[in-house]
């Protein structure tokens, strides 16, 4: 099984995605990102072991 080297961007979204709150998995991706019309934006994860979909809020940059 051959090992993939991971940087830059795709590094970077590895890092700052949460484990998952219902397994606690790190096998996560942000499925969708949108402005909640606040100024604040939306991520939507997706847990890949579990299949638990949730949401987290985080300022606008």
């Amino acid at each position: 099984m051959a090992i993939k080297e991971v940087s830059g961007d795709e590094l970077d979204a590895y890092l700052m995605a949460p484990d998952c709150p219902q397994c606690g998995s790190d096998d996560v991706t942000m499925t969708d990102s949108y402005p909640d019309g606040l100024g604040n934006i939306v991520r939507v994860y997706l847990c890949h072991k579990c299949g638990h979909v949730w949401t987290e809020t985080v300022p606008a940059h």
